[in-house]
């Protein structure tokens, strides 16, 4: 196999990869969606006020959705980092993120008329990029392997053989 063809394969796999990390964590992502529109119409219809209501059910889903990454999206990169150091980079980036969301919700919700849990859908749809990549650059980031030049006589040979 040739240099090029090498490149093709590693690339090929790569966006196999990507994709099918990307595609675990939108279904963790979509199961946590519905979980926090449940907890939020629930308590909603507990006579909850809908900005509690939402940042209740918000708080809930972060952990599930944590935990649920752990087991089933990133279980092959969990080492790089320590749990305990991964659930609170997490919960503290998550957080941030819904205090940034929120004034939107409030914004959609009290000047827009959008119903609350059509409003929550929409916010937490939006969010979802930025989750995929901060959680995969930042969280569950893995350092490359340390790599040791090649000489520039063997890799001449190699292009010769």
């Amino acid at each position: 196999m040739d240099g090029l063809a090498r490149g093709q394969h590693f690339f090929r796999r790569l966006v196999v990869l990507a994709c099918s990390r990307m595609s675990r964590f939108a279904a963790v992502g979509a199961f946590g969606a519905v979980l926090n529109l449940l907890i939020m119409a629930a308590l909603l219809g507990g006579g909850t006020h809908y900005l509690l209501a939402a940042i209740v059910a918000t708080e809930l889903t972060i952990l599930s959705n944590f935990l649920m990454h752990e087991r089933l999206v990133f279980r092959d990169v969990r080492g790089a980092r320590p749990f305990w150091q991964r659930l609170i980079v997490s919960f503290s980036f998550n957080n941030i993120e819904t205090l940034v969301r929120m004034p939107v919700l409030v914004l959609l919700v009290d000047l827009l008329l959008v119903p609350s849990v059509v409003a929550q859908a929409a916010t937490l749809t939006i969010a979802f990029l930025i989750r995929f990549a901060f959680t995969t650059r930042v969280i569950y980031r893995t350092r490359p392997a340390a790599s040791r030049p090649v000489p520039v006589a063997a890799l001449q040979e190699e292009q010769q053989s």
